[in-house]
C-alpha cells in the first residue's frame, strides 16, 4: 500500500550564537512550525539535502564562512529555497552582495521577533503560493499533454473513418485548411456500380469536433448509397432525413454534390446552401440551363467563360423529410474545362489588409489559373492570410473534365476484353418486404467482374437491371404511376406512397431476374418478370422522367441491343452486347 502522507516542512536557523539561535527557534516552535538549528555551513548543506526546507534564516558571519557561500551553492544547484540573512551590522557592501545573489530580506540584530515573524508569515505564504502554482502548472501540462494525445488519436481515427475508400484521382485537386483540430469541411468521391463518378463537398455548421461529428454521418451515408447504386435524388433525400433526425436543431450541413453520368453524358449538380459552383469551359457554350448564369471575363484567355451554379436548395438537415425538395440541375457533361467547388471559409477569411478575401477574388484566380488554382493557393496562401488566424475551415476543390473523361474511357483498357467461352445463367427471385430493401445488384456486378467482363460492360448491365427491377416493383407489384413524378410535389407523394406499401407486401408479391450469357452470339439476355397483372399496353404508367428520377426506359433502350415488353406487360426482355 502506497503512503500518501505529506513530508514534514522545516525552517532552518543557522547561527553559531547558541543563545540567539535558541531564542529564535523557540519562538518559531511556538508558532507551530518545525525548526532545525545549525551551527555552521556544513550542517546546513547536509540538512537541505535531507529535509523539505521552506525557509533558511542564517547569520551573515559564521565560523566556516559567510551566508554568501550558502547563496552561491543554492544558485549553483538551482534551488529556490528562500533565505533571510541576519547580521549584527548593516554594512551596505554585505547587504548589496546578499541581495544580488537572491536573498529575500536582510535584518539587523537584535531582532524584534514579532515584526520578524510577520515578515516570515508573508514570505511563507508567498512561497506556498509559488509551490501551489508550480504544482498546478505541472498538472496542467500533464493534462494538456494527455489532451493533445487524445485529440491526435481522435483526429487520426476521424480522418481514417471519413476518408476510407476515398480515392486520389489526378482529375480532382483539393486545398484544405482547418481552423481547429477537427475540420467541419469534407471532400469525398465515389464510383457507383454503373460507373458514374460522384464528388461531394460538405460544410457542417460550427467548428472543431462538434462540426466534425455530422461530417462522419455524411461520409458513411455517401459511401453506402453510392456503392449500392442509388440515384442522386434518393441519396440527397436519405441524407437530409438522416441529418434532420440525428442532428440537434441548430446543426445542419451545406453541401455540393456532382454526379458525372457517363451513360447519358450529363453532369448533375445539387447545391444546398453553399457558395456557387463555377465551371470553366473555355468559351464553349455546352452548359445551358435556366438556373445557370454565364459570366464572360474580359481578361480571360481564349474567350474563357464561367458558368455559375447558385444554391437553389436548403442545406441538409434543416427541413423535415415531408417538406424537403431536391432541385437538381442537369447539363451536358463538359469534354474539357474545370469545375471549382468551395466552402465559404476562404471568401469570408480576412486578409492581412483587414478585408474579406471575397468571392470575386477567388473567381478571378480560378479564371486565371484554372486547373492550377490549387497549386497556386498552396504556394501563395500566406500572402493573403496567416495560418494562425484562420477563422473558419477552408476547402477548395477543382475538377478537370478532360482528365475525368479520359479516366472513364481508359478504365476498360486494363481489363480483360475477350468474350468468355461457354454460357452461364444468373437467376434471382425476391418476394415480400425484402423487395424494397434487398441489395442483390452489388453481387451481380461482382459476379460479372470475376468472370472477366469489361468494367464498362458490367456497369451498363448494372444500370439496365437496376432500372428494370425498379420498374417491376413500382409499376408491376405496387402499381404506381410515374406520372405522379411530373413535379417535385408529386415526386414526394410518389415516394411516400411507395414507402407505405412496404408492410403490405407478402410472398405473393415477387420479382424475378434471369440473366443468360450466350458466347456464340456475344449477347447477354436479361429477363425481368413480376407478379403484377401488367400494363395492358399502356407504357405511360412507366413514363421516362429523368429530370426528377434520374432513371428511365429510354436509358435502358439506349444501352441495349433490343428491348421487348411482353404482353400484358409483366415481363421485360432485353439483349445486350
Amino acid at each position: 500500500m502506497v503512503s500518501h502522507t505529506q513530508p514534514e516542512h522545516f525552517i532552518l536557523v543557522v547561527d553559531d550564537d547558541a543563545i540567539a539561535s535558541q531564542r529564535i527557534s523557540d519562538f518559531i516552535h511556538s508558532k507551530g512550525y518545525n525548526v532545525i538549528v545549525c551551527n555552521d555551513l556544513e550542517e546546513v548543506f547536509f540538512e537541505i539535502t535531507q529535509n523539505t526546507v521552506d525557509l533558511i534564516l542564517i547569520n551573515y558571519w559564521l565560523k566556516d564562512g559567510t551566508a554568501l557561500a550558502l547563496l552561491n551553492k543554492l544558485n549553483e544547484e538551482k534551488q529556490e529555497t528562500p533565505v533571510i540573512v541576519m547580521s549584527d551590522t548593516k554594512e551596505s557592501q554585505n547587504v548589496l552582495a546578499c541581495f544580488s545573489m537572491g536573498v529575500l530580506d536582510f535584518v539587523v540584530k537584535p531582532i524584534n521577533v514579532e515584526i520578524f515573524w510577520y515578515k516570515v508569515e508573508c514570505l511563507l505564504s508567498r512561497v506556498q503560493l509559488q509551490h501551489k502554482v508550480e504544482q498546478q502548472r505541472i498538472e496542467l501540462e500533464k493534462m494538456l499533454y494527455e489532451k493533445a494525445r487524445e485529440e491526435h488519436m481522435a483526429r487520426h481515427l476521424f480522418e481514417h473513418l471519413v476518408n476510407i475508400d476515398n480515392t486520389d484521382f489526378d482529375f480532382v485537386h483539393t486545398y484544405c485548411q482547418a481552423s481547429a483540430n477537427f475540420s467541419g469541411d469534407i471532400i469525398l468521391n465515389g464510383i457507383a456500380p454503373n460507373g458514374n463518378f460522384f464528388l461531394i463537398l460538405a460544410d457542417s455548421t460550427g467548428h472543431g469536433l462538434s462540426a466534425a461529428m455530422p461530417i462522419m454521418r455524411v461520409a458513411s451515408t455517401f459511401r453506402a448509397m453510392v456503392s449500392k447504386g442509388f440515384s442522386l435524388v434518393t441519396f440527397i433525400y436519405e441524407l437530409n432525413a438522416k441529418l434532420h433526425r440525428e442532428n440537434p436543431e441548430d446543426r445542419f450541413v451545406a453541401c455540393i454534390i456532382l454526379e458525372a453520368d457517363f451513360n447519358r453524358n450529363k453532369l448533375h449538380i445539387w447545391n444546398g446552401g453553399m457558395p456557387p459552383v463555377y465551371i470553366q469551359t473555355g468559351g464553349i457554350d455546352c452548359l445551358t440551363n435556366h438556373n445557370i448564369k454565364k459570366i464572360d471575363h474580359p481578361n480571360s484567355v481564349s474567350n474563357q467563360s464561367i458558368d455559375k451554379f447558385k444554391s437553389t436548395n436548403m442545406a441538409l438537415g434543416i427541413l423535415p423529410p415531408h417538406t424537403f425538395i431536391a432541385d437538381i440541375v442537369t447539363v451536358d457533361l463538359p469534354s474539357h474545362g474545370y469545375a471549382c467547388l468551395f466552402s465559404d471559409g476562404l471568401i469570408e477569411q480576412y486578409t492581412h489588409e483587414g478585408n474579406p478575401f471575397g468571392i470575386d477574388k477567388l473567381k478571378d484566380l480560378f479564371i486565371h489559373f484554372s486547373g492550377g488554382l490549387i497549386k497556386y493557393l498552396e504556394k501563395n496562401m500566406h500572402e493573403y492570410c496567416s495560418a494562425e488566424n484562420i477563422a473558419d475551415d477552408i476547402t477548395i476543390c477543382t475538377l478537370d473534365f478532360e482528365r475525368l473523361n479520359t479516366w472513364h474511357q481508359d478504365r476498360d483498357v486494363s481489363r480483360i476484353k475477350a468474350i468468355m467461352d461457354g454460357e452461364f445463367c444468373w437467376d434471382v427471385s425476391i418476394a415480400g418486404p425484402m423487395l424494397l430493401s434487398a441489395d442483390y445488384l452489388s453481387s451481380l456486378n461482382q459476379f460479372l467482374s470475376i468472370l472477366g467482363f469489361a468494367t464498362n460492360f458490367c456497369q451498363r448491365v448494372f444500370t439496365v437491371v437496376a432500372e428494370l427491377f425498379s420498374n417491376a416493383i413500382d409499376h408491376g407489384v405496387l402499381k404506381l404511376d410515374s406520372r405522379l413524378k411530373n413535379d417535385p410535389e408529386g415526386f414526394e407523394l410518389y415516394h411516400s406512397i411507395r414507402d407505405s406499401f412496404a408492410d403490405r407486401l407478402t410472398e405473393n408479391d415477387w420479382v424475378k431476374v434471369s440473366i443468360i450469357w450466350r458466347s456464340a452470339q456475344d449477347e447477354l439476355h436479361i429477363s425481368v418478370s413480376d407478379s403484377g397483372k401488367g400494363f395492358a399496353g399502356d407504357e405511360n404508367i412507366i413514363a421516362d422522367i429523368p429530370q426528377l428520377s434520374g432513371r428511365g426506359l429510354s436509358l435502358v433502350k439506349t444501352l441495349s441491343k433490343t428491348y421487348e415488353l411482353v404482353p400484358p406487360g409483366n415481363i421485360t426482355k432485353v439483349i445486350m452486347e
